[in-house]
């Protein structure tokens, strides 16, 4: 009864707060419209990456020890990239990735990216409505479904009415709950001479999750920098973009200490529980409702509500941009981004259901038709955005083909990938190739193409043979697509439209 009004309540002022009686202009609604102050930047900014390297963080760190750190430290790296790229963004009237590749490219791949964005973003959504969820079934017997059609709901009623502008007025009071479910943790975990639960020598090892998981996450979220679009649509929001660079500046750095609380509690869980084989944030949430009185449970519970909150709402009104603006192209366009969203909250619903506890094998498939579909073709805007429309299509229907292909051999495994090679590496490398072979043969240069596959293959044929480098193989091979990007670049930068100069740079 109590959780029930509580949440009640939360949910009312969230709605007052989000109600925006008019929206100007369509961008104001999709990125704020240049009228977001440089504390309403910081708020969006931290907000939405602590509410996701909080789960990640207590979940991997209760299995993997202090080594998880250095997850949050790659997503704090990919904040600051993106505030760098953002001046080159902000320049060419940024609204989506999906609407930019299509101002460049063609309509063809503006509905390619505009359709692989909406369909993910839900994906990318899941684990923070799963972790609510589990809290809410240990603590109330709350179903799973239920749990994510609410979260689902309130997320389409509060955004529904101004977009970027609603998620402004109500990132900051999800954000404060937040540091109070932290402060809560923090305080029940806190050591009081209790007896703790042996742990391996290695869970307290800067790299005892093993370096090449260390590299994937730093390599997965460089990848990021290109597709972060929820950052992006925020930053590029700012009244002043120099204002809102430093913000995020400002904000990584509080980041970094959520970050290394959130941990540091991960840490303190599996010492108190001491079954390593238990998920991390189910034993977080026994923790949490051990011996603790109503008032701390409902406190902790609007806590989760608004760990939820804070990281779906962005990612689905981001998605449901793309949807809307990319993929439909109705009319009625903010309208249809409202209807958008009700469709990217049921396809969230429809994922958690299909495969609930998949998440990990949701993460890949979502990775891997985004690093296809949108990274390579917005890198390929960076440096050549004369490029065919048929040749960025090409290079993103074969990505997610390899990604997919890859994936299906193994059954769809989460964990168990064809040689080793996590798919969403395959899909990146093969696009950044497709691209990078492409604009050798439009440009003719026919003994750079023929040097760059010898050295190529040579290249891969030893990343393949060598045993010591398995579990990098999908890292190095990305670095192999990177760099044949750099030496097409390089040997056509004389050609017509040489590609980014500068950050600074005017539209193309």
């Amino acid at each position: 009864m109590a959780i029930g009004v509580a949440i009640s309540l939360y949910t009312a002022v969230l709605v007052l707060l989000g109600r925006v009686k008019r929206i100007p202009r369509l961008d104001v609604y999709h990125t704020g419209g240049g009228q977001l102050s440089a504390w309403a930047v910081f708020l969006l900014v931290l907000t939405l990456w602590s509410a996701s390297s909080i789960v990640v963080q207590i979940d991997t760190a209760y299995t993997a020890g202090v080594s998880a750190v250095w997850y949050g430290v790659s997503v704090a790296l990919m904040s600051v990239l993106v505030a760098w790229l953002v001046p080159w963004f902000r320049a060419r009237d940024y609204i989506s990735n999906s609407a930019l590749l299509g101002r460049v490219f063609g309509s063809r791949v503006r509905w390619v990216s505009g359709a692989v964005i909406g369909l993910t973003f839900p994906i990318f959504a899941l684990s923070n409505a799963l972790a609510a969820a589990v809290y809410f079934r240990l603590a109330f017997h709350w179903g799973l479904g239920w749990s994510l059609v609410v979260t689902g709901a309130v997320l389409a009623v509060v955004i529904q009415f101004g977009g970027m502008l609603s998620l402004v007025r109500t990132q900051w009071l999800n954000m404060a709950w937040l540091g109070l479910g932290l402060a809560l943790a923090t305080w029940k975990l806190w050591p009081r001479g209790g007896m703790v639960h042996s742990v391996p020598s290695a869970f307290y090892h800067p790299l005892g999750i093993g370096h090449g998981l260390v590299w994937v996450w730093f390599g997965m979220n460089t990848l990021n920098v290109f597709s972060a679009q929820a950052e992006i649509q925020a930053v590029v929001g700012a009244k002043n973009i120099r204002h809102g660079q430093r913000a995020v500046w400002a904000s990584t750095v509080v980041l970094l200490g959520v970050i290394g609380l959130a941990t540091w509690i991960g840490m303190r869980t599996r010492l108190v529980v001491g079954k390593p084989e238990l998920d991390g944030l189910a034993a977080f949430a026994m923790v949490m409702l051990a011996h603790s009185g109503m008032w701390f449970r409902v406190l902790m519970a609007l806590s989760m509500w608004a760990l939820a909150l804070s990281w779906c709402g962005p990612l689905l009104l981001s998605g449901a941009v793309s949807m809307s603006q990319d993929v439909w192209r109705l009319p009625e366009r903010t309208r249809a981004a409202k209807w958008a969203l009700l469709l990217e909250v049921v396809l969230m619903v429809a994922y958690a259901s299909w495969r609930p506890a998949e998440v990990a094998w949701w993460r890949v498939f979502g990775l891997t038709l985004r690093n296809a579909a949108v990274v390579g073709p917005t890198l390929a805007l960076m440096v050549w955005p004369e490029l065919p429309e048929s040749v960025v299509l090409s290079s993103m229907v074969a990505g997610v083909l390899v990604g997919l292909g890859a994936n299906a051999v193994t059954g769809f495994s989460p964990t168990v990938f064809l040689w080793g090679i996590n798919p969403m590496w395959l899909a990146a490398s093969t696009a950044f190739g497709v691209l990078a072979i492409s604009r050798l043969v439009l440009s003719r240069r026919w003994g750079c193409l023929l040097g760059a596959v010898l050295v190529g293959g040579l290249v891969t044929e030893t990343v393949m043979r060598v045993p010591g480098w398995a579990v990098n193989r999908g890292v190095l091979l990305l670095v192999e697509a990177l760099l044949l990007v750099v030496w097409s670049w390089v040997m056509t930068r004389t050609s017509r439209g040489a590609g980014i100069s500068s950050i600074e740079g005017q539209p193309t």
